[in-house]
């Protein structure tokens, strides 16, 4: 098994960028009312903002790194206690969200906006904020290129749209790439973990289903409607996996679900000692280091595919 760490990804990417936010610009005067001043979230909500963003609060670790990525971080006064990347975020003050949002300190912030996702946040959770007058502006990703475009919303909101567009442009050539130098490969039977109890996996629907086709494999699971549904491992062995992928930081994860599920021993991945380790903050942060485990799955699925054939030396 290996680990596949992938994180160079996101600074290679934006190491392409030579103009930070609000390059080209005059710089406007805070508060001044904006040309545009709404957006429509992924839940169809209208947000409207009588001035342009200064004090933004993200509460989804994949927005945060959406907005450093893009350029917009001079914008963000705080982020929630899950958001841990890039290194840049720590030392800006945490919102609790575990085991419930501390909405008093949300609202001390005073915060132009909020932005989250919808996976995170009920939409009773997201009412309640509401009621306090905040606004709130959620996204959602179910393919590869919702990833880009709400890279792309987020540059718009932050005032950052040259830079954000960049990048996102950068991640789709990268991805086209890959597409190419994969599509007439052999495709392997490919499982993704999601957890061991229950056992559930990477299913049919969202981007992580389009990332294991993009990468040369074919997701055992795909017929589930569904883009984590619950399994068994009698459903497991029937299926027949050739490659096994278990993101997570623990480095024993697969002895112990072994030991929890024995029969697993006798999937085709386990007899060819094709089970991987892998970054989850890659696989499970749909933002810009998205990019990183496509390459890492490409390179797993097919090894003579390594990461420097797609991204371009700095």
């Amino acid at each position: 098994m290996r680990y596949l760490l992938g994180e160079n990804v996101f600074y290679l990417v934006l190491i392409t960028t030579f103009f930070g936010c609000n390059g080209g610009k005059k710089e406007l005067i805070k508060n001044a009312p904006l040309i545009t001043n709404q957006w429509k979230d992924d839940t169809g909500k209208e947000i409207k903002l009588e001035k342009i963003v200064q004090r933004a609060v993200s509460l989804a670790p994949s927005v945060t790194e959406m907005i450093y990525a893009t350029g917009g971080e001079k914008k963000l006064i705080a982020r929630s206690d899950a958001c841990d990347f890039p290194e840049a975020a720590k030392p800006l003050p945490a919102i609790t969200t575990y085991p419930s949002l501390d909405i008093e300190q949300l609202k001390a912030l005073n915060p132009d906006i909020v932005m989250t996702t919808t996976e995170i946040f009920s939409p009773d959770a997201i009412a309640l904020l509401e009621k306090q007058n905040l606004k709130v502006y959620q996204q959602s990703y179910s393919n590869l290129k919702d990833i880009y475009r709400c890279m792309r919303e987020t540059g718009k909101i932050l005032d950052c749209e040259k830079t954000a567009n960049h990048v996102a442009d950068s991640l789709q050539v990268i991805e086209n790439k890959v597409w190419s130098a994969t599509k007439n490969l052999a495709k392997y039977r490919t499982l993704i973990l999601v957890s061991d109890e229950p056992l559930k996996v990477i299913g049919g629907t969202g981007y992580l289903n389009e990332m294991i086709e993009k990468s040369g494999g074919t997701n055992v699971f795909k017929e589930k409607n569904d883009p984590y549904p619950t399994t068994t491992v009698e459903e497991i062995l029937s299926l027949q996996p050739e490659y096994i992928i278990i993101p997570t930081h623990d480095q024993e994860a697969y002895a112990k679900l072994i030991i929890k599920y024995p029969p697993l021993y006798n999937t085709v991945a386990d007899m060819q000692k094709h089970v991987f380790i892998t970054n989850p903050d890659l696989y499970f942060r749909p933002g810009p280091r998205t990019i990183g485990a496509l390459l890492d799955l490409t390179h797993i699925l097919h090894s003579q595919l390594t990461q420097d054939k797609f991204v371009p030396e700095p």
